[in-house]
């Protein structure tokens, strides 16, 4: 029982630990992403402005979802390279996953993250009108919730983990 119970706590502090390296990576991804955004509206206005192609059509292009999509897959594969090597390490080091299978898993993960980050930016700055980069940062704040807890539960499973799902 008591063996039991500190198994608990200490599983507890690592997920702790591991949250908060994933948080850090996040937080660097965050500025990474607003960054990329910023450039990514900056690139689009001079193309649009001077493309005549685009002048010719006036096609309508919501640049902050194009920059934003453009800088998230940017973001997750650095999150993914960096999560891997630093925040799941020991996990990693017990399972037998291949990093490809578990880059797949990753931006399926990623993709539902992205689902609800895109979707926030549209309801928030697109209908709502409010601020573009608060809310770039909530939804980019809401799906790094979310991708912890899958990437946590499913990407990064450790041996021990499956052998848990399996016993009980």
């Amino acid at each position: 029982m008591i063996e039991e119970d500190e198994e608990k706590i200490q599983f507890n502090k690592e997920k702790g630990i591991r949250f908060l390296k994933f948080c850090a990576i996040g937080l660097v991804g965050w500025g990474l992403n607003e960054l990329l955004i910023f450039l990514g509206i900056l690139a689009l206005d001079a193309i649009t402005s001077k493309d005549p192609l685009f002048m010719l059509f006036s096609l309508q292009i919501d640049k902050i979802l194009i920059a934003s999509f453009i800088s998230i897959c940017i973001v997750m594969t650095f999150n993914f390279t960096i999560n891997r090597i630093w925040t799941f390490r020991k996990k990693e080091e017990e399972s037998q996953a291949k990093w490809h299978l578990q880059f797949i898993k990753f931006i399926l993960v990623s993709l539902s993250g992205l689902v609800i980050y895109l979707g926030f930016i549209y309801i928030f700055s697109t209908l709502l009108d409010f601020n573009k980069f608060l809310s770039t940062s909530i939804g980019f704040f809401l799906g790094l919730v979310n991708n912890f807890i899958w990437n946590d539960l499913w990407t990064f499973k450790g041996k021990s983990e499956e052998k848990n799902q399996f016993n009980e």
